[in-house]
């Protein structure tokens, strides 16, 4: 079953006066989903859902196969997919709200929040926790994806990572740490003294009525969820179980929607939540001292995308993959969501370029 939806504000066939893309043709979008649908059949995709999205109006949403394959149902609009990495974005956000606030300082040692971490992690700064310069090493590279299928504590975690030398120099080189956001979620969560899903939602989405968006817990019941799927050795569709809230944090816990992504999307064009300078900082890349540009700033990707700039990050995470790209200037987002885990969201997000900006 295929669904989609248009903004009726827009009309269909002419340039959107607000977002700077076109409309595309019937025929163009047909070839979308055929492109789409041919990468889902190969590569033994259950369902997925892509949207564009402009200033919070969805201007384009399309669904593709099924939610839950055992239960033989279909993606609907507004059904709740795990992002994975695409949460490292929100625990920046709720930090940057405490920076402004005078409660928290990125260029502070983690260990003044946290004075219980290993001694061999001495010096890392919060901001290098975000931008992955700290030089911990990643407990879910270490543990793979597994662990995020496990029930763990902190100290579970930490000792995971200790359990390997450090990268590199804290601030020297650039490295994606899981731990790193893991532990910054830890930060917020001190600051704020409450559990990271209750800064998130008192914080950003309660404020900004984003009701579809939480942590996955595997034992709640949360209307409209998507199963997640993986293959086995034999290339058959297994079942993935939910991710586990410990086992990530903010590193990767969430799941959310199409619609509450275009609400978060439409509040970083404004004021509401962070000023101006606080999005300067969480949007700067990262420069290393040896003078490489890491096109990463706090929990997103900044690197341009076909000549565009961009604000970005992908997910992947138990049985999903997401993908929320952001080209700021023609004031326009794409949003990818698939349920299964090992494949890319990045493909069908250029997919979705082509179709909706062509020549960039």
């Amino acid at each position: 079953m295929r669904f989609a939806i248009i903004a009726l504000l827009f009309n269909f066939g002419c340039n959107f006066t607000v977002a700077q893309v076109t409309m595309p043709s019937d025929q163009a979008l047909k070839e979308l989903d055929k492109n789409i649908e041919t990468y889902m059949t190969e590569n033994n995709i259950p369902g997925g859902l892509i949207a564009v999205a402009s200033k919070g109006e969805i201007l384009e949403l399309r669904t593709y196969g099924k939610s839950n394959v055992e239960l033989d149902v279909d993606v609907a609009p507004d059904h709740v997919f795990e992002i994975g990495s695409i949460s490292k974005q929100f625990v920046a956000a709720a930090a940057m709200m405490q920076v402004e606030e005078g409660k928290l300082n990125l260029n502070d040692p983690i260990h003044k929040y946290l004075p219980n971490l290993p001694s061999d992690w001495t010096g890392i700064t919060v901001k290098q926790l975000f931008n992955h310069t700290s030089g911990i090493p990643d407990y879910e590279e270490i543990y793979t994806y597994d662990i995020y299928r496990l029930r763990v504590t902190p100290e579970d975690v930490i000792k995971i990572a200790n359990g390997r030398p450090m990268d590199f120099e804290p601030g020297q080189g650039w490295y994606y740490s899981n731990t790193g956001h893991y532990l910054a979620s830890m930060i917020v969560e001190r600051v704020d003294n409450m559990p990271i899903g209750k800064v998130l939602k008192k914080r950003i989405f309660e404020p900004l009525g984003m009701t579809q968006t939480r942590f996955a817990d595997p034992e709640a019941i949360i209307k409209g969820r998507a199963e997640g799927y993986w293959v086995n050795k034999r290339g058959e569709l297994i079942n993935r179980n939910a991710t586990e809230t410990s086992s990530t944090l903010g590193a990767g816990g969430l799941l959310s929607s199409a619609a509450d992504l275009a609400k978060w999307d439409a509040a970083l064009y404004g004021n509401e939540l962070l000023t101006e300078a606080s999005k300067k900082t969480m949007w700067e890349s990262t420069i290393l001292p040896d003078g490489t540009n890491t096109y990463y700033a706090l929990g997103w990707d900044v690197e341009p995308d076909h000549g565009m700039e961009n604000t970005s990050h992908g997910g992947q995470v138990a049985g999903f993959v997401a993908y929320f790209a952001r080209y700021v200037e023609k004031e326009v987002s794409f949003i990818v969501f698939m349920n299964r885990y090992r494949v890319s969201s990045r493909v069908v997000k250029d997919m979705m370029l082509d179709t909706f900006m062509p020549g960039n």
